[in-house]
């Protein structure tokens, strides 16, 4: 999974190297790192060699339930991206990075030849709106930004059925203009 800045993600947390440090981010308000897999698996099997992205976005949990002692449901919003500099041993299975954070996008204001890009996003939003889809039951948060390169690529990223490869690219794609041209190239 690839979050991207004001993203919604929703996990289940069963594994017992995620319950402790799940817990612990909830009650500290403090996000965590979502990076995507490259190689393994999410849920850990014995022997299994996995590979992690250079780099991902920050976490803030905005809704936790503890639906059992060893299961939690969460939602977490997307904040700022971030590039890995350093991987530690892992503590109980759990990843442990050194990273710098990525400037947040610049609002860049949608330019024509790519203003259809935003206006089929906007027709997506209105039908799902008709629909009966709640503003909280979207993928991503509120308010809808959709003159803004930048929120209109990041929605796209998400939703669109895309290698694990392309979307990191996409992630780690510093200029809005650049990330948006690069949706339309994809969407062609």
């Amino acid at each position: 999974m690839t979050l991207f800045p004001e993203g919604i993600i929703a996990l289940n947390i069963f594994e017992p190297r995620y319950l402790s440090m799940i817990k612990r981010h909830h009650l500290s308000g403090e996000p965590f790192g979502v990076v995507t897999l490259l190689q393994g698996f999410e849920v850990s099997l014995p022997e299994q060699s996995t590979s992690i992205a250079s780099g991902g976005t920050l976490a803030k949990i905005i809704h936790f339930e503890e639906l059992q002692p060893a299961l939690f449901r969460i939602k977490g919003l997307g904040m700022q991206r971030f590039n890995i500099t350093q991987r530690h041993p892992s503590v109980a299975g759990v990843e442990r990075v050194d990273a710098t954070l990525i400037k947040p996008d610049e609002e860049v204001p949608i330019p024509t030849e790519l203003q259809k890009t935003a206006d089929m996003l906007g027709k997506f939003i209105a039908h799902n709106q008709e629909q009966g889809l709640k503003l909280n039951e979207f993928p991503f948060s509120q308010p809808f930004r959709l003159d803004e390169c930048g929120w209109v690529a990041n929605r796209w990223a998400e939703m669109l059925n895309l290698e694990r490869a392309q979307k990191l690219e996409l992630l780690l794609e510093t200029e809005p203009l650049s990330r948006l041209e690069k949706i339309k190239e994809i969407m062609l």
